[in-house]
């Protein structure tokens, strides 16, 4: 009987970290790949959809193979009250470099705008064009 009641008990506990996992855990651009990643790239530059999550983590490899510089810049104007004209300056700034950043939408993301390259993730809770700029040429090159 006692077995059975410390079973029910890590049983709870158990349940109690999944409960707390999931409820504080964030919906953000990913900065690493992992097994089972897409091996494909966004279709442009600049998406008006928001690309695939296997999609996005391939972006993030690293290796002999794949160029360097590759990062996303996302925004999510459904879940948080994007200023008129914000995706149009996010454009403007992202065709400015190399067509390995990509910019794309990404509702439900935890965030109104997401800067990832590879082991680096920027959180923005407004348009801010110097941190975007900076944030993009200090990654351009890795």
């Amino acid at each position: 009987m006692r077995q059975i009641g410390l079973g029910l008990v890590l049983v709870g506990a158990i349940a109690g970290l999944l409960v707390f996992w999931v409820t504080t855990s964030k919906t953000l651009p990913p900065t690493s790949f992992g097994p089972g990643h897409s091996e494909l790239l966004p279709q442009a530059q600049v998406n008006s959809r928001p690309i695939d999550p296997l999609i996005q983590q391939h972006v993030m490899e690293r290796n002999a193979t794949h160029p360097v510089g590759q990062m996303l810049i996302q925004y999510n104007c459904r879940d948080y009250e994007c200023e008129p004209g914000l995706v149009r300056d996010l454009e403007d700034i992202v065709t400015r470099f190399p067509r390995t950043v990509y910019l794309a939408p990404f509702p439900g993301m935890d965030a109104k705008i997401a800067l990832a390259a590879p082991g680096r993730l920027e959180i923005l809770d407004d348009f801010d064009e110097d941190r975007i700029v900076s944030f993009i040429r200090d990654n351009i090159s890795r």
